[in-house]
C-alpha cells in the first residue's frame, strides 16, 4: 500500500493506490483486478473502505464492474474528456477581462452541512473560507464563496490571493488539480450577493456551483460563485462528434 498521507482518508488512500496500477500500466486495460476480499486482505481495512475506493474511481470511468465477474480496469476510449478547467478568476483573465479583487476575506469556519458532504470530510471540521469580490473598472463583475479543507491551504491567506489565484497557490504548494464538475443556473439575489455585486435583492444572477477534484477524484474546493449578468456572459462552444470514419 502507498505510503499514509496525513488528512488523507483511508479509501483515499487505497484509491490512491489502486490509481497507481492503472496508471502506471500494471494493470493492463480489461485486466481483472484484485476482489474486494483479496484487498481486504493485502490492506487490512473494512469492506466499505474497499467499496468506497472502487466506487469513486468507477464514477471517474478508470474501473468498470460486470456482475458476477468482478471488476475490470476501463478502456481508455471510455473515459470522457471535457473543457479546460480554469479558476473563475483566470477564465476572466483569458477573455482579456481586467478583473481585481476589491473585497476579500480567509478565515477559518465550521461550514454548513453541504460544504462537508461536497468535500467529503468529517462533519463539523474547520475548513478554510474564501470570500471574494471581483470588480472590472470599479464595478462588480463576480462574489464567490470556496472552501477548502484546511490541511490544503496552508499558503492560502489574504496577502498571497491579491496576486495569485486559488488554483495557482494550491498548485504551488504540490497539489494536482485534476478536474471539476459545475451545475450553472439562474438565482434571485439575496441580501448579501446584493451588497457584494451592487444589486437589488431579488435581482436575477447567474449562479455557478463547482467542486474541484485531485488526480486521484478527492474533492479539494467547493465554491459556489454569482456573477452580474449585465457585465458576464457565459459560452461554450459546442462540436458534433461523429464515428470513427464518418465525414464531418
Amino acid at each position: 500500500m502507498t505510503q499514509p498521507r496525513t488528512g488523507y482518508p483511508l479509501y483515499l488512500q487505497i484509491k490512491t493506490w489502486l490509481l497507481e496500477r492503472i496508471e502506471s500500466g500494471e494493470w493492463s486495460e480489461g485486466s481483472l483486478i484484485p476482489s474486494e476480499s483479496e484487498l481486504i486482505s493485502t490492506h487490512g481495512v473494512s469492506r466499505t473502505t474497499i467499496r468506497m475506493a472502487l466506487l469513486d474511481l468507477v464514477a471517474a470511468g478508470y474501473l468498470v464492474r460486470k456482475q458476477g465477474r468482478g471488476t475490470f480496469v476501463a478502456k481508455r476510449e471510455h473515459l470522457i474528456t471535457s473543457s479546460p478547467l480554469y479558476g473563475f478568476r483566470e477564465e476572466l483573465e483569458l477573455v482579456g477581462r481586467d478583473a481585481v479583487i476589491c473585497a476579500l476575506s480567509v478565515e477559518s469556519v465550521t461550514a454548513p452541512d453541504e460544504v462537508y458532504m461536497q468535500l467529503r470530510i468529517p462533519d463539523h471540521s474547520p475548513v478554510i473560507k474564501v470570500t471574494r469580490t471581483l470588480c472590472e473598472n470599479g464595478r462588480p463583475l463576480l462574489f464567490d464563496t470556496s472552501y477548502l479543507p484546511t490541511h490544503l491551504a496552508s499558503n492560502i491567506n489574504e496577502t498571497t490571493l491579491q496576486n495569485a489565484s486559488i488554483y495557482s497557490l494550491m498548485e504551488a504548494s504540490g497539489i494536482v488539480i485534476a478536474a471539476g464538475e459545475q451545475a450553472i443556473s439562474a438565482v434571485c439575489a439575496d441580501e448579501e450577493t446584493a451588497r457584494a455585486l451592487d444589486c437589488k435583492p431579488g435581482n436575477a444572477v447567474l449562479y455557478v456551483e463547482r467542486v474541484t477534484r485531485d488526480k486521484v477524484g478527492q474533492p479539494i474546493e467547493y465554491t459556489v460563485a454569482k456573477f452580474r449578468p449585465d457585465s458576464y456572459e457565459y459560452r461554450v462552444r459546442l462540436t458534433r462528434k461523429y464515428d470513427e470514419g464518418r465525414e464531418l
